[in-house]
């Protein structure tokens, strides 16, 4: 009877990892790893108890014994299944990323360079169009990638001083004049008893803002207006606690709306979605930042009377500890003792031409390599400074190429040169995996003129 009444338990419990498996594809891998190989053990007792069966025990425990395997087994096929789609998953965004990526970065760097002759002013329209479409299209895949890498458990928050009024203020900034031409009044608020200076992640609290702004500007008629404002709401000796709300008058959110719009790929309606475009991505991207920050992203709304976005996140009070942050200067020219040699490894002519541009107008020396092989042949018969290295390249690829560029230099005592991974690869794991293979740092596609420069000034100026 007890073997019966034990039985039953495991089965029941055997049932309930099926029913995870079937309905959350959130449940962690060792959750699921520890789920079977108890119910493993389970099996294996009755088994074992079932060589010294008692004559007087029900045969129905070997049928209930049996239908305990066969929901063993489901256990493991399902879980099978669940990593080889994921598995394919990560395969097929990394193929897209860099599919999408490559000829982007030529999209938008040419679209720069072009901008920067002189053009005629119809021209200079066509130019403008050229970049908005880029940068739309930037948006759609950076926010695919970061949704990738939320959902992956691989979001790291910084934690350095900066300038939060002033971080506040730049993130408006960028929709003062997409605002003015829709005929919305964008307005900063910002309390005289915010503390100036805070520790946390300035990259994110940007995008954050810069998510809620540009929302709050799109989905607000000609007329209306948009706030930001941030609000002390605690303090102690070392945090302050910030109030960050973003209030517009437009068209607002139903209850039923407001429960689903930091659901992935969500908006207000399949209309808003033709209307507004985007990829539905911004506000749960938001939200798991906010959430990572020891916040949570709210909204409060009715529909006609507009909506108001906000967050309360604690921050760390930052005494003397921030730079006074300078202009960037025009001039784009790398200040060295002598003119640098880099060498780019790359097999898209068109990015080819377009990163030899760029470093070109820094003062840089370039050798072009189409390839890892041709990279390795220059490296070992050259004089560099400084590498720059596509992963995805045919003969050899990139992470090889490091691999064998290290073993030259350790085998001959030569000096180590510098190697980044510049490359369309932004998946979760990407910059560790180039990392790990011997890389000194890492920069993505499309190229950022300014990340290229501060890393050609850290490893070589």
């Amino acid at each position: 009877m007890v073997r019966i009444v034990l039985l039953a338990v495991v089965l029941a419990f055997v049932t309930v990892v099926v029913d995870l498996l079937l309905f959350s594809e959130e449940i962690s891998r060792t959750v699921i790893d520890a789920l079977a190989v108890t119910a493993a053990v389970g099996l294996g007792a009755f088994v074992s108890r079932g060589d010294k069966k008692d004559s007087s025990e029900p045969e129905t425990s070997d049928d209930a014994c049996r239908l305990l395997e066969r929901k063993y087994k489901a256990v493991v096929a399902e879980k099978e299944k669940l990593e080889h789609d994921k598995k394919m998953t990560e395969m097929f965004l990394a193929s897209m990323s860099h599919e999408i990526r490559t000829p982007l970065n030529g999209i938008i760097g040419l679209t720069e360079l072009l901008d920067e002759t002189e053009l005629k002013k119809e021209q200079k329209e066509f130019v403008s169009m050229i970049r908005e479409s880029s940068d739309n299209l930037r948006v759609i895949v950076n926010d695919v990638l970061e949704i990738s890498k939320l959902n992956a458990g691989k979001l790291e928050l910084e934690h350095i001083p900066f300038d939060i009024i002033a971080k506040s203020e730049a993130a408006a900034g960028l929709f003062f004049a997409k605002a003015k031409e829709k005929g919305v009044e964008l307005v900063t608020s910002i309390d005289a008893d915010v503390p100036r200076f805070v520790k946390g992640d300035p990259t994110r609290y940007a995008q954050v803002l810069t998510n809620l702004i540009s929302n709050a500007v799109k989905f607000t008629p000609e007329g209306g207006s948009v706030t930001l404002h941030v609000e002390k709401t605690d303090e102690t000796d070392t945090t302050a606690t910030l109030h960050v709300s973003v209030t517009d008058t437009g068209i607002g959110l139903s209850k039923e709306q407001q429960e689903k719009i930091f659901d992935p790929y969500t908006q207000a309606s399949a209309a808003t979605t033709r209307k507004a475009g985007g990829t539905g991505l911004g506000l749960t991207i938001s939200k798991r930042i906010v959430e990572a920050m020891g916040g949570e992203l709210s909204v409060e709304s009715e529909p006609g009377k507009g909506a108001t976005f906000y967050f309360e996140v604690p921050f760390e009070k930052a005494r003397g500890e921030v730079k006074e942050e300078t202009s960037e200067t025009q001039d784009e020219t790398i200040q060295a003792d002598h003119k640098l040699r880099v060498l780019v490894a790359e097999d898209n002519p068109i990015n080819q031409r377009l990163i030899r541009i760029v470093l070109e107008k820094m003062g840089l020396d370039v050798t072009l390599a189409e390839n890892g092989k041709e990279a390795l042949e220059a490296r070992k018969n050259g004089t560099f400074d400084l590498i720059f290295m596509d992963v995805q390249m045919p003969v050899m690829g990139g992470e090889e190429a490091t691999q064998k560029m290290l073993a030259y230099e350790k085998e001959t005592g030569a000096k180590h040169v510098p190697i980044i991974a510049l490359t369309a690869n932004a998946l979760p794991g990407d910059r560790e995996k180039y990392m790990a293979a011997g890389m000194d740092d890492y920069a993505t596609k499309p190229l950022d003129v300014k990340v290229i420069k501060r890393l050609i000034e850290k490893f070589c100026a």
